[in-house]
């Protein structure tokens, strides 16, 4: 009966989503629904999964999204916030368009364009660390990359997939899934990105950037009827801001505070994100200063970190607390006990489902071209798994966390792969069509390389070789199906 409820709200939220319902509002009204069954059906008191009680059972549903908002305000939800107000302070004082133009500057001296495409990818994963914005990187990407690897003789179709997979991997302590999987995990999120994250997604990363190598050389001899010097484009940025080379640094810093304030160098120094991000955005504040001698106008540029941790909460943290009602609700009638129990009967491992959490959060981001709905739904529920099979918690959420991103650069429909598929002047399902084989590639390696540091390879084999016969079985049906049309 908790699967079949559980399996009934899952479709409920997800088709709402998949109509263009806010995904928020949607999970927090089946967060309730489930949270009121529970406790009218018996199978869960209300009154234990709050601080304090109101003394009538159904009020206590709306007592725990008080409780929820404000442990993540003050902690998670502040950090997410200062992340994104200083991202986009970096962007406005033209930091992170000097940063972009200044590290792909050495591309330009390699005349193989297969090569320089392969490149261009551990480029912009690593921008990725200090530039959150899937699409903000991309546009950068866009205005800088792509005129140079287009004039080498690769195609807009080969460039803007390539550029659009740049922040598959999410990675790294500016990322808020990262953030949210740490805090998750109860680590501190420069352990989880040095020490669980590295290990994994650097043979992933540069997986990925070879098969992008192979496949788009594939994609571009197979369109050989596309004239290449029709595909030359020149983009400009109209608005990017002049600043000076010394501040390609400021994006850096609190990722650099973070390592030096850790046990990696000075392990009697320790300070939290947050507290990186403020110090990085003092030291900023004063270089502005230097640079204008405008006291006023850099005093005023601090409003615009403030207006964005106003869109960031409205975005991102309210879909955090959203994702965290959802699962509570799902954990009140007693969905993970049941699903823990029937692997037990069928003699499925936990890590088989983890393993299914983790194709669940993949499917769910294709879908619907953002990620987050379903890592921040499915997030919490990964300590009791993790327990329950003795794995270390943040092993086990890696996979999910990392699978919310690349399975975003696999949907036609997501904000990143439509704005550069705008600005390329290509169709998105064709950018999807050249990131397919790269993307599941990279995310079997790194479900094989995650369960494989955790000790659990063995028991997932078994379904990791039927994912592979189902997406090669996939591929030659379609490649027949449209053999007929090639004949005629």
């Amino acid at each position: 009966m908790s699967l079949l409820l559980a399996l009934l709200a899952i479709i409920f939220a997800g088709r709402l989503i998949l109509k263009k319902y806010h995904p928020q509002s949607v999970l927090l009204l089946t967060g309730i629904v489930l949270l009121l069954i529970a406790h009218f059906s018996g199978m869960t008191t209300l009154s234990s999964l709050v601080k304090k009680s109101t003394g009538f059972g159904p009020f206590d549903a709306f007592e725990f999204i008080r409780d929820t908002l404000s442990v993540r305000l003050g902690g998670l939800g502040l950090q997410i916030m200062l992340i994104g107000g200083f991202a986009t302070y970096m962007s406005a004082i033209g930091a992170s368009q000097v940063l972009v133009r200044v590290t792909s500057r050495p591309l330009q001296r390699l005349n193989s364009p297969y090569l320089l495409l392969g490149l261009a990818l551990l480029l912009g994963q690593f921008l990725s660390l200090f530039i959150s914005s899937a699409t903000g990187l991309g546009l950068l990407l866009m205005a800088t990359l792509y005129p140079l690897l287009t004039r080498l003789g690769c195609s807009r179709a080969a460039v803007a997939a390539v550029i659009a997979s740049t922040c598959a991997v999410e990675f790294g302590p500016g990322s808020g899934n990262s953030v949210l999987a740490a805090k998750t995990a109860g680590i501190e999120v420069v352990n989880y990105f040095v020490q669980d994250q590295l290990p994994i997604v650097v043979p992933v990363i540069l997986f990925i950037a070879l098969l992008h190598i192979v496949v788009q050389r594939f994609f571009d001899r197979r369109e050989i009827g596309d004239n290449v010097a029709q595909q030359m484009q020149t983009l400009t940025s109209s608005d990017e801001a002049d600043a000076p080379i010394a501040w390609l640094f400021l994006p850096m810093l609190p990722l650099v505070l973070m390592l030096v304030c850790s046990d990696l160098v000075f392990s009697s120094l320790k300070i939290t994100l947050d507290t990186a991000v403020l110090i990085s955005l003092a030291i900023t504040l004063i270089f502005e200063y230097c640079r204008h001698r405008k006291a006023r106008d850099v005093m005023a540029g601090v409003q615009k970190v403030f207006d964005s941790m106003g869109s960031v909460f409205a975005t991102v943290v309210t879909l955090i607390i959203a994702g965290e009602v959802f699962s509570a609700g799902l954990k009140a009638i007693g969905a993970v006990d049941a699903l823990l129990s029937l692997s037990g009967e069928f003699g499925l491992s936990a890590a088989s489902i983890i393993l299914l959490m983790t194709l669940i959060t993949f499917a769910i981001s294709a879908l619907m071209g953002s990620g987050n709905a379903a890592f921040f739904s499915f997030a919490p529920m990964v300590p009791d798994i993790s327990r329950h099979i003795g794995s270390d918690i943040a092993v086990m959420m890696l996979p999910i966390q990392i699978s919310a991103g690349i399975g975003r650069t696999l949907s036609p429909i997501a904000g990143v792969i439509i704005a550069i598929a705008g600005i390329a002047g290509v169709s998105p399902v064709d950018i999807v069509k050249r990131t397919a084989i790269p993307m599941l590639g990279g995310w079997l390696l790194m479900i094989a390389l995650t369960f494989a540091r955790s000790g659990h390879l063995l028991a997932i084999l078994p379904w990791l070789a039927v994912l592979v016969l189902l997406m090669v079985a996939g591929y030659f049906w379609q490649r027949r199906r449209k053999q007929p049309l090639a004949v005629q």
